[in-house]
């Protein structure tokens, strides 16, 4: 059996991946399909009839996660949680440095970086039990950007969500050195430029597209990729 959590599950990336692990019940129906965040969308609602595919309320945000790791522990039991994949996210899209906010810029690393440390942090031991139970990795996939390159930035336009993923990637390099030693990796994903309320009408990718990218990666990484900031085919994006 295996269970995958996804965070900002109700819509763009985090949706269409809740939509193919949800296809793969059909072929094992042990499969566990977990989504976590605060609202339910039309398209999830939709996903939610199937009995395997589970939804639990949760504002990654929030410091009080017990009863949201219970309900997942409840959901996977002994087996544990094999794969989580750190998707919420928000981007305001500011006036460059000079006009991005203290408030803005702190805002913005709440949600894209305390936030994912405290998820992961949350569910390391159901992580750690999964690794254990299937004798095989565990992955936590921190879902990141180019945009946070520093040797390719060249302007600073959403200066705050720059930051913050060139921040994710330093938090996903730092929980790398910790998780390995449960049989845990860690690895910050960029997706691609996707059409999403995030990436806007003009990106080339549609989230089908990122999402088998995405898939490729999750069921592609292994030890070797520990720590890494990664894009489709799991080439290694510069820091």
């Amino acid at each position: 059996m295996r269970s995958i959590l996804v965070t900002g599950a109700n819509r763009g990336i985090g949706l269409e991946l809740l939509r193919h692990y949800a296809r793969q019940r059909r072929v094992d129906p042990s499969i566990h399909v977990i989504s976590c965040s605060r609202r339910v969308s039309p398209e999830l609602k939709e996903l939610l009839t199937d009995e395997g595919v589970h939804h639990v309320p949760f504002d990654v945000t929030d410091p009080h996660t017990e009863p949201t790791v219970a309900a997942v522990a409840g959901i996977v039991g002994d087996s544990g949680l094999n794969v989580l994949i750190n998707n919420a996210a928000i981007m305001r899209h500011g006036l460059g440095a000079l006009g991005c906010s203290n408030e803005e810029l702190r805002e913005t690393l709440e949600v894209n970086v305390c936030a994912v440390h405290s998820v992961t942090r949350a569910f390391h031991p159901l992580l750690q039990q999964g690794a254990a139970h299937s004798k095989s990795l565990g992955k936590v996939f921190n879902i990141s950007s180019e945009l946070g390159s520093i040797s390719n930035t060249c302007n600073s336009f959403t200066t705050a969500y720059r930051v913050s993923k060139a921040a994710l990637n330093m938090l996903t390099r730092c929980s790398s050195v910790d998780l390995i030693k449960d049989n845990v990796i860690c690895v910050a994903v960029h997706p691609g430029w996707v059409r999403t309320d995030l990436g806007g009408p003009n990106a080339p990718l549609s989230v089908e597209e990122s999402c088998r990218d995405v898939v490729e990666i999750i069921e592609g990484a292994g030890r070797e990729h520990n720590g890494m900031y990664v894009r489709k085919g799991l080439t290694a994006e510069p820091y």
